[in-house]
């Protein structure tokens, strides 16, 4: 499985991508730090999943979500965040995410929202909220 992390911290970034490739054994093809640098690496590389940031300075991953899906509608990207309180389910289905994932619940939960994601099912935590904001 090859996998693209998009998230402004470099840290979170380093050790999820160590994660992802000593204990599950997928490959990490690219890393970057936001979805202007996502959008540009689209032309040139292809990913089995994104995971996604959705809070970031740049440009965040509801607009670079919606932007990547536009020209590349087959895109198998999973949510990750820290904002539990501000995260809804209608808004990601909206947008086009195919899972979310907070991180607090990382490592526990990414092993099978990636082979569920993979396999064309979406996946998403059991108390998201199901309100619609915008």
């Amino acid at each position: 499985m090859k996998i693209i992390l998009v998230d402004d911290n470099v840290q979170f970034s380093s050790d999820l991508k160590y994660y992802i490739e000593t204990k599950l054994s997928y490959n990490v093809i690219e890393v970057v730090t936001n979805g202007y640098e996502f959008l540009e690496l689209l032309d040139r590389t292809l990913a089995d999943i994104i995971l996604m940031d959705i809070v970031m300075n740049e440009m965040d991953g509801f607009k670079t979500t919606k932007h990547a899906l536009i020209h590349y509608s087959y895109l198998k990207i999973i949510a990750i965040t820290m904002h539990i309180e501000n995260v809804y389910l209608i808004k990601l289905i909206e947008t086009g995410f195919k899972g979310c994932i907070y991180k607090s619940n990382l490592f526990t939960q990414l092993p099978i929202a990636l082979k569920t994601v993979l396999s064309g099912n979406l996946w998403f935590p059991d108390k998201i909220s199901l309100e619609k904001v915008y």
